[in-house]
């Protein structure tokens, strides 16, 4: 009966290549996710350990972040195969299956993270994966929660002239395929009082750090929509900065991978931000990469000055 018969010695012989296998098309896939050359390089070094100077070759290209992502496209067709093969096995026998459940999850989560319009190798690897984890009885429980990227961000604070600065960098996450991390009493303690917010450098929803350097005190309307009532004093409807995120949510699930450097600009001894740039780096499906920046001035609202009082 399927499912329940053992392994022969040649299936699990074969079985250990094809966990090899899979476990470098994680880490392919994490480097593409991940812009770091960490799991590409241990990606390569798998490849050369195993004599397959080919996949090092293409490993080593991918190993300049964004650049050579790309270049992977010629291990997918080799990992389509590997894949059914060891559906196949996975599928006849228990004992694969429940060897093999990590890398199917770990393979489900990252293929998961990307945009929904990636190349038809990948799609055809992401639905091979989910529909495999779904249906079989063994491994659709090993279905985990959304990956954590927060600790791909990173933030410092420095003094230039008469200005402090809180910076953050990183590459955002496609909302909804990433853990959010916000962090509710972080946020009360910051802005309690103020009449502002306590807004994110980089946005919850794209996987950062929910308190913390992430954290500065922003014009209410400038990080949601106004009340109607303060229409009349801001000119407008408000959410400038709320808008450019909404935009990078919609580039992000359209395929477009995007790197931002969000910097808060104080005077020397004051916790509130006069003002906030923006510097981002677009990078497209087919390889372009175009540059873009923003400043937000962190003027006074009328919800801060009604929390101030009479000055």
């Amino acid at each position: 009966m399927s499912g329940l018969r053992t392994l022969t010695g040649v299936e699990e012989t074969a079985l250990r290549s094809l966990a090899l296998d899979l476990g470098q098309l994680c880490f392919d896939l994490a480097g593409i996710v991940d812009p770091t050359p960490v799991s590409d390089g241990v990606s390569m070094l798998i490849s050369i350990g195993r004599g397959q100077w080919l996949d090092a070759a293409l490993s080593g290209v991918s190993m300049v972040p964004y650049v050579g992502d790309l270049a992977k496209a010629g291990k997918f067709p080799k990992y389509l195969k590997t894949l059914e093969r060891a559906i196949q096995l996975a599928t006849e026998s228990a004992e694969a299956a429940r060897l093999l459940q990590p890398i199917f999850a770990r393979l489900d989560r990252l293929l998961q993270m990307l945009p929904s319009n990636v190349p038809g190798e990948l799609n055809d690897l992401r639905r091979m994966v989910h529909t495999f984890m779904t249906r079989n009885s063994v491994v659709r429980h090993a279905v985990a929660a959304l990956p954590d990227i927060s600790s791909h961000f990173r933030f410092r604070r420095y003094t230039t002239a008469s200005f402090e600065y809180v910076e953050a960098s990183g590459r955002l996450g496609v909302p909804g395929r990433v853990m959010q991390h916000r962090d509710a009493a972080a946020q009360r303690a910051l802005s309690g009082g103020t009449g502002d917010h306590a807004g994110h450098l980089i946005g919850n929803q794209f996987g950062a750090p929910g308190g913390g350097l992430n954290l500065g005190l922003q014009n209410a309307n400038i990080n949601t929509r106004a009340p109607r009532t303060e229409h009349h004093w801001i000119g407008g409807s408000g959410g400038s900065y709320l808008n450019l995120e909404q935009a990078w949510s919609q580039k992000l699930h359209n395929g477009i991978g995007i790197e931002v450097r969000v910097r808060d600009q104080y005077r020397l001894g004051e916790s509130r931000p006069i003002g906030r740039h923006v510097d981002w780096t677009e990078i497209h499906p087919n390889g372009s990469r175009s540059e873009h920046t923003l400043a937000f001035l962190n003027s006074s609202s009328p919800q801060s000055r009604a929390a101030h009082g009479p000055q």
